[in-house]
């Protein structure tokens, strides 16, 4: 009788935060993460809403209600093995992680450097390989195209929309997928208009997540690259 592999170690801290253990369970599996304790500590609203060059809160810390809804996608209804698949604005790196426990190839990406310490070590704890860079979404330099692309509450900005209709294009495989999920901007037309722009098919729907007890509307953007 073979004993069980103990699971990895809980760090104490992470890109010097303290964490503190958190489990997701996405369809069949549980999903170990740390995430940051006491994430209100960070945040100083009352800066945010005096200062206009306050600084940025850690808002890459936050498991946000698009990435929770976009990890359920991916275990549910994205063919994953063998596939290369490519995570933008990761964050703690929920879905990206989902992704290589279903078989995929995953790079994650993010601006911060501290979101791609939390990805990686989050990684680990779930046992999976992943390539985690520090880079921006505007001016990426990654090589070689993927399969598919995931991306959850990025396009909350209208300059980013821009951007990752401009990521998609330029890294995006013949008939690749892209799955942008938004829970901020979900009635703003304008990551749509700017994926049509480069002539790839766009469809649309609502999804729903629970958040804090209750139910709250998703869009789900789904884009394919035309044929090579």
């Amino acid at each position: 009788m073979h004993n069980p592999v103990p699971p990895p170690p809980i760090p104490c801290a992470v890109a010097g935060y303290p964490v503190r253990p958190f489990t997701v369970q996405v369809a069949d599996l549980r999903v170990r993460l740390v995430v940051v304790k006491q994430l209100d500590d960070y945040v100083d609203a009352e800066a945010l809403l005096r200062d206009a060059d306050a600084p940025e809160p850690p808002y890459w810390a936050h498991l946000w209600t698009g990435s929770r809804a976009l990890a359920r996608l991916v275990a549910a209804e994205i063919d994953c093995t063998g596939r290369r698949i490519v995570e933008v604005g990761c964050g703690l790196g929920l879905a990206g992680i989902v992704a290589a426990l279903r078989g995929a190839s995953v790079t994650l990406i993010d601006t911060v450097a501290d979101a791609i310490h939390f990805a990686r070590a989050n990684a680990m704890l779930n046992r999976v390989e992943v390539t985690a860079l520090q880079t921006d979404l505007r001016c990426p330099g990654l090589r070689g195209t993927f399969d598919v692309c995931l991306a959850a509450d990025v396009t909350y900005d209208p300059s980013l929309q821009s951007a990752l209709a401009t990521f998609l294009a330029d890294h995006l495989a013949p008939r690749g997928r892209a799955w942008c999920v938004e829970s901020v901007r979900t009635h703003d037309l304008g990551f749509r208009l700017a994926c049509a722009r480069y002539g790839f098919h766009v469809g649309e729907r609502q999804i729903f997540e629970t958040e804090d007890g209750r139910e709250v509307a998703v869009r789900l953007t789904q884009i394919e690259a035309p044929g090579g």
